[in-house]
Order: C-alpha cells, then sequence, then structure tokens
C-alpha cells in the first residue's frame, strides 16, 4: 500500500515539474530577456520558468506582482498583472454578482492577450474556489482559460 501511495505521490510532482520548471537567468535566450526589458524596464528579480516550449517571467514592479509568457523568439503571447478588486469594470462586477451569489470575490487580475484585456477572478466559498475570466463588457470569456 505504502509503494502505491508513494508511487502516485512521484507521478503527480513528476507531472508537476513538465508544467514548470526553473531556469537560470543565463540560460534564458537573450531576446526573451530583451523583451521583458523593453517592456516592463522597472522589472527586477525576475524568476523565470520553462511553460512547456515558452518562459514564463515572474516579477513585482511598485509591489504589483506581473507574470508574462514569451515564447524563445522574444514575442510577448500574452501577460497578467494583479490589480485592486475596486479596478474591476462595472460590468464584470455586475455579472458575478448577479451569476455567482454567494461566492466571494478573492483575487483579480488583469490578462492581456493578443491586443485584448481580459479580467481574471478567483471566487471563493465553503465547497472551494472558482476560477473565472472575464471581457470588459462582463461576458464570460469563451476564447480563453484562466492562466494560473
Amino acid at each position: 500500500m505504502k509503494t502505491l501511495l508513494f508511487g502516485f505521490v512521484f507521478a503527480g510532482a513528476a507531472g508537476l515539474a513538465v508544467n514548470a520548471q526553473d531556469v537560470a537567468p543565463k540560460d534564458v535566450p537573450a531576446a526573451v530577456t530583451n523583451a521583458i526589458s523593453q517592456k516592463y524596464a522597472n522589472a527586477a528579480k525576475i524568476d523565470w520558468e520553462m511553460n512547456e516550449t515558452n518562459y514564463e517571467a515572474e516579477f513585482k514592479i511598485n509591489r504589483t506582482e506581473h507574470t508574462v509568457l514569451v515564447d524563445p523568439a522574444g514575442t510577448i503571447l500574452m501577460a497578467k498583472h494583479d490589480v485592486d478588486k475596486k479596478e474591476l469594470p462595472q460590468a464584470v462586477n455586475t455579472a458575478i454578482t448577479q451569476s455567482y451569489k454567494g461566492l466571494k470575490l478573492d483575487d483579480v487580475e488583469v490578462l492581456e492577450k493578443d491586443g485584448t484585456t481580459y479580467y481574471q477572478v478567483e471566487l471563493n466559498d465553503k465547497a472551494g474556489d472558482k476560477k473565472l475570466v472575464f471581457t470588459a463588457d462582463g461576458s464570460a470569456a469563451s476564447n480563453i482559460t484562466y492562466w494560473d
């Protein structure tokens, strides 16, 4: 029984390691680091991970957490950053209030992909978390999933 349990734990850990692996800054291609430094000049203490074949940069600017996904050629694929709950568009607040009564708004992030701004929210209740993505008009985003 212990061997079986150990096998499940090991397999789960291996699965997580495949999805995100730390990368030393010296191993990040110049095109990738240049893309970050050009768009986010004030980024400091960048943590790098591999996300499949792309690079994920995590850093803070003025105490705000940012995450940026960059392909090996230096193209920024998408970016997100934390925002205060008060910064959600009214339409998103209304959608949450009407469709998710009883759930508490926890985390809020602005997600930018392909020139479009989305709002990722995490809602909590006793049963667990619900992670959703909305467009600025309060509609559920059907073409993008929550980016953890």
